[in-house]
């Protein structure tokens, strides 16, 4: 009001004709309210993509983000900017890994038109860190089809997640209730490829869910017995339905080369399993095959009912650093709602790598040792895809898949980071408004000191929403080694002419002194030649 009458006095005093004058105060009026309104849906204004929440405690990194809707794959930092991205002729299928030289190895969805459940992928692809494609395996026809995802070894073979086919007689004739039975049945099949091979041979070692089945249903077929005196099968009959050719419906799978196991996560079961990977090729059909450990619902080998299942078709089971093993609990059967939790639990592993399991009782452990959220909350569900990662600072990393949130949080359940996908099949989002189809399979975060990451040109080019009200954000990246002076993580030309432009300093010398003796000196140079050209450690 006071605005309005500084306008009146000031046009009444030019003496202006009344018209006029009532003409420029009413415009003028308009061009305030306006303003006015603008900067009221500004501060009322709540983002919905992109960072929501950012703190010092956040872990420093770049993270991956393998938008399934997408062909590009997306590494952003922790302002959300875009640093770098790949592009692939596929849309995801579903998994990509970020590889210690900085080449991605991404799963794409190659249109497979017989496997046509959710997750469908068929071709492995590489790229080396300028986009170029210089390795790819296709897996699909119409009898197995790659899906979900893989993982990458230490020796460089990848391990891949399969769909196989077989006929309602195959399955039949290993005791499956005919009733239960589609025409074709899909079960899981793990296969080992050397990508340095001729393709022809890449497949050195594979391992078939079909050969390690037991089954109470038929006593004249060979695989006949009770489940739960052989908890290292699968029961063929369990979650077995006549209209769904899915079974198991296997989503991750992961390695621990110190052990030199598989972990897969089977939804349609709710339990993951351990395979040893040491078995040789040849007998990895037969009992020894068998699953080595198995949990989250003992109700699959008839050693638990209802009340003893602890996840719900669940996504990416992976081992953590210090041996135990967690998993994102999608929650879509959970009796009390459809709530998602992260689960952590410590497995009964012997020093033999094996796991103690008496006769009667399911295995161990009888509960997890962390859960987010502690109290399940309906606020925090997603029906498909999602995984979580824990961080070199103990933080998770928490994607929900199914709406492209990825949050980070501490031990203590404190939310430090959020980011929800923009990015969707109708492209960037305008902020304020909600994504459409922005799914995330699982976000990876990889130190700044990652050695593919190390020494690359990482400047944010933006967010990738379409941002009319930017907020500010600030990274805090995380501490270097010593003889990285130039804070890039990696030990290179530029800290060694940095060291030079001090030598022979004697006071107030700072980072440029690595042995902390006072002086920029001969050691200095020695202690940083002795690592140049390599990452920091991370």
């Amino acid at each position: 009001f006071q605005a309005e009458d500084g306008i009146r006095d000031s046009v009444a005093s030019r003496g202006l004709g009344d018209v006029y004058k009532r003409q420029l105060f009413t415009r003028l009026v308009a061009i305030l309210a306006a303003l006015w309104c603008s900067a009221a849906l500004r501060a009322q204004m709540t983002s919905t993509v992109g960072v929501l929440a950012q703190t010092e405690q956040s872990y420093d990194g770049y993270t991956l983000l393998p938008v399934s809707a997408l062909t590009t794959t997306y590494l952003i930092n922790n302002c959300g900017e875009s640093v770098h991205q790949w592009e692939s002729a596929y849309k995801a299928g579903l998994m990509a890994y970020l590889m210690p030289n900085g080449d991605l190895i991404r799963a794409g969805k190659i249109g497979n038109t017989v496997f046509l459940a959710g997750g469908t992928g068929g071709i492995l692809e590489r790229f080396n860190w300028d986009g170029e494609l210089e390795w790819s395996m296709q897996l699909s026809s119409d009898t197995a089809c790659q899906h979900h995802d893989f993982a990458v070894m230490p020796n460089g073979h990848i391990l891949a997640l399969l769909w196989r086919s077989y006929p309602s007689e195959r399955w039949v004739s290993e005791g499956r209730d005919p009733a239960k039975t589609s025409q074709q049945v899909w079960g899981t099949w793990i296969v080992e490829i050397d990508p340095d091979a001729p393709q022809s041979e890449a497949i050195v070692w594979s391992w078939e869910a079909i050969d390690h089945l037991v089954q109470s249903f038929d006593p004249n077929r060979p695989s006949f017995g009770s489940p739960d005196q052989h908890p290292g099968k699968l029961d063929v009959n369990y979650q077995a339905f006549g209209d769904d050719p899915d079974w198991l419906h296997v989503n991750s799978v992961a390695y621990h080369p110190e052990l030199d196991q598989i972990m897969l996560s089977s939804r349609d079961f709710s339990e993951l399993w351990v395979l040893d990977h040491s078995i040789p090729a040849e007998l990895t059909s037969s009992d020894a095959g068998d699953l080595l450990y198995r949990w989250g619902n003992p109700a699959s080998y008839d050693r638990g009912n209802l009340d003893d299942q602890a996840w719900f078709n669940q996504h990416d089971a992976r081992w953590l650093d210090d041996g135990r093993i967690m998993v994102f609990s999608n929650g879509n059967d959970r009796p009390t709602g459809m709530l998602s939790s992260v689960e952590i639990i410590n497995p009964p592993l012997t020093e033999e790598g094996t796991y103690t399991l008496d006769d009667e009782n399911s295995w161990g452990p009888l509960g997890t040792d962390w859960r987010y959220p502690a109290t399940l909350d309906e606020s925090f569900f997603s029906q498909n895809t999602s995984g979580a990662q824990q961080l070199p600072n103990g933080n998770i990393l928490i994607t929900e898949g199914a709406s492209g949130d990825v949050r980070e949080v501490s031990l203590d359940q404190d939310i430090l980071w959020r980011y929800v996908n923009p990015m969707g099949t109708f492209g960037a989002a305008v902020q304020g408004n909600i994504p459409v189809l922005n799914g995330v399979f699982r976000a990876e975060r990889y130190a700044a000191a990652y050695p593919g990451l190390a020494g690359r040109h990482l400047t944010g080019n933006g967010v990738l929403e379409i941002d009319p009200f930017p907020q500010p954000c600030a990274l805090n990246p995380e501490p270097s080694c010593p003889p990285d002076l130039n804070m890039n993580y990696l030990v290179d030309v530029g800290d060694l002419l940095s060291l030079l432009s001090g030598f022979g300093c004697t006071t107030g010398c700072g980072g440029q002194d690595l042995d902390g003796d006072g002086a920029v000196a001969v050691p200095d140079l020695l202690a940083l030649l002795s690592v140049l050209g390599s990452p920091c450690p991370y």
